[in-house]
């Protein structure tokens, strides 16, 4: 390669010369190394996240161009073009190797505010199983190849005269307003860069730079077009909240909220062998029972998402793509589940059999109203299965909450589990299902795991079952587990045509919820909720408890009538037919509305109409 150099740099010298153009060497080697450095970092970079080499021009010239903004931002600074293009090819090339790894292990790839969650990814990273691809291998020597040329040529830089400052000035220039054109203008759209549900196939498509800058993006929040308090008061004005009268004898429930990791039936999405039953004890669950599927915005991975969405009745259809809550916008007081419980004199508490800082959640429960928070440095008598506590042991802390609290005291706990948390590739984990005659390992431990995990819950479901307390539990899971992509492949093949489409991908974004209680509820009332999604859970929750709901809550009532589905990747309308935001439908104005409450929710600290997310005062919490 450097031989090539050479001879492309005396070829370049002999047409000059022949046209009698005065060109110094030094500017030429300057010029090949500023072109061929991108060109390997783009190279190095594609194979990092399994993207194409050549696809859209529009495309690849953004990758390319944001390349040479990186380079240029490091050259204003450091006035050296050599340094800037070893520390571009260092921190690329970082990017790149965390970004396969990620990809590998959650499957889905890096995004900017990963950087919050570094806590997290450390401590998971043990149970993960390395493996070297040829890509990795390929992508590590074009970096090598790159640092090999840096290292082999020498050029001079131009001194500190005055060229060189109107020079970086200008470089400079060119950087603000190309940034402030892509950060604050539609100057985006003009590259048509792919917008896909899975974010893998996003960055094979649009390239790794491309499609970090494009996330980048989403740390910016908007106000939504047409928003103004005006027509929000208007809205909320039209909201009726009937209140919720209780006769003498009537009891509180307890109740529990359980947040299963990657807790899944993946015969939802197709048909499959396995040699036992897996989930046995939650199928035949029946008497005081609700089940159904929960649609929820992740695939297999940022499991605070479903959380956030489930206990503050928000959507991550209106916040940007794949950001996290926790870690960006719940910074103060938020309400959620556990603060209109906590008006309603329920003792709130949440448990994370993990490290409580991991997504901020020591700071977020907290704001979002929990009264206490308990977590591995300080619950009871853990037991582990691979390197998570199992499902059991944390069940037991509920109980122990349950058993130690007082006689009067009203108990609300929302509990999330960690037993089912991948990578499934644990090799000392004796497997006691076997799917598609094995030729799935992660599945394989993956649906061994969830068969211990329905004995647990059927352990704890058995242990309230005996209380005389009425007792609610709520079980949902968080997002499918990131098992083979053969697997699921194979599964959407079999059931659809096209197993591309909305309808299909949409089958790896559902996991089964369940309502049980311990004392007679009207399943029948809600034998026509067989679908929902994360963001209307809580008020269902509310409503079989027999207890107040906010505005907020009942406004979200009647869209679901309308719009049983929404997540972060579109919505599904009454008929079944699924949308994305970008249509323009009957239902784009409800949408718009649902847009307009969350933001007041969430940003206007301004003008919040507070009594949209609070309990009525004429709530009787007796």
């Amino acid at each position: 390669m450097i031989n090539k150099l050479k001879i492309i740099k005396q070829k370049i010298i002999d047409f000059f010369n022949k046209y009698n153009i005065k060109i110094s060497k030094n500017t030429i080697i300057k010029t090949i190394v500023l072109i061929v450095i991108p060109f390997l970092i783009y190279i190095y970079s594609q194979l990092f996240s399994n993207g194409k080499f050549i696809f859209e021009s529009k495309r690849m010239i953004l990758n390319f161009l944001l390349i040479y903004l990186i380079i240029g931002f490091i050259y204003v600074i450091t006035g050296k073009i050599k340094i800037s293009l070893y520390v571009t090819s260092i921190l690329t090339f970082i990017v790149g190797f965390v970004n396969h790894f990620l990809t590998a292990f959650r499957g889905t790839p890096l995004v900017p505010w990963d950087i919050f969650s570094i806590n997290v990814a450390l401590t998971v990273l043990p149970t993960f199983t390395f493996h070297i691809s040829f890509k990795l291998i390929l992508g590590i020597i074009f970096f090598l190849l790159a640092f090999l040329i840096l290292k082999k040529v020498s050029f001079t830089s131009f001194k500190n005269n005055k060229f060189k400052i109107i020079y970086r000035i200008s470089v400079l220039i060119f950087i603000i307003i190309f940034t402030y054109s892509f950060y604050f203008t539609n100057m985006i759209e003009k590259f048509e860069l792919d917008e896909n549900w899975d974010p893998k196939e996003e960055y094979h498509n649009n390239g790794l730079i491309a499609s970090l800058f494009k996330q980048s993006r989403n740390l910016i929040i908007h106000t939504p077009e047409g928003y103004n308090i005006d027509s929000v008061n208007e809205l909320a004005s039209t909201i009726e909240v009937p209140i919720v009268e209780h006769t003498e004898d009537f009891k509180y429930p307890n109740i529990i909220a359980i947040m299963n990791e990657s807790f899944a039936e993946l015969k939802r999405i197709g048909d499959f062998s396995t040699n036992t039953e897996y989930l046995s004890f939650f199928n035949s669950l029946s008497e005081n029972t609700i089940k159904g599927n929960l649609h929820v915005s992740i695939f297999g991975a940022t499991t605070p998402n479903s959380e956030w969405e489930f206990l503050t009745s928000n959507s991550m259809a209106f916040v940007p793509k794949r950001t996290v809550p926790y870690q960006q916008y719940v910074l103060r007081k938020s309400y959620s589940l556990a603060s209109i419980l906590k008006e309603q004199g329920y003792e709130t508490s949440a448990i994370h059999c993990y490290y409580p800082q991991g997504y901020n959640r020591n700071l977020a429960y907290p704001r979002l109203g929990f009264n206490s928070f308990f977590h591995i440095n300080n619950l009871k008598d853990l037991e582990y299965i691979r390197e998570y506590p199992t499902d059991l042991s944390t069940y037991k802390n509920i109980i122990d909450l349950y058993e130690n609290k007082k006689d009067d005291e009203k108990m609300f706990n929302f509990t999330l589990t960690m037993q089912n948390h991948g990578s499934y590739t644990d090799e000392n984990f004796q497997n006691s299902v076997i799917a598609e005659n094995g030729i799935y390992p992660k599945l394989n431990q993956y649906l061994s795991l969830l068969k211990i995990a329905d004995s647990s819950l059927e352990y704890l479901i058995n242990y309230f079952s005996k209380q005389e307390e009425p007792t609610i539990i709520l079980l949902f899971g968080d997002h499918q587990p990131y098992v083979e992509d053969e697997f699921y492949n194979s599964l959407l093949s079999k059931s659809y045509a096209d197993p591309t489409s909305k309808e299909a991908i949409e089958k790896k974004y559902i996991t089964p919820f369940l309502i049980w209680a311990n004392y007679d509820i009207d399943e029948e009332k809600y034998k026509d909720i067989t679908d929902i999604s994360a963001n209307y859970l809580a008020s269902l929750l509310l409503d079989v408890a027999n207890l107040q709901k906010t505005p907020y809550l009942e406004f979200l009532d009647e869209l679901r009538t309308e719009i049983p589905i929404i997540t972060g990747n579109g919505y599904m309308d009454k008929t079944g037919l699924y949308h994305d935001f970008s249509e323009d439908t009957v239902y784009s104005e409800l949408i718009e509305n649902y847009h307009y409450l969350q933001f007041n929710n969430m940003f206007d600290k301004k003008n919040k109409l507070t009594t949209l997310f609070e309990v009525p005062e004429q709530t009787d919490n007796n």
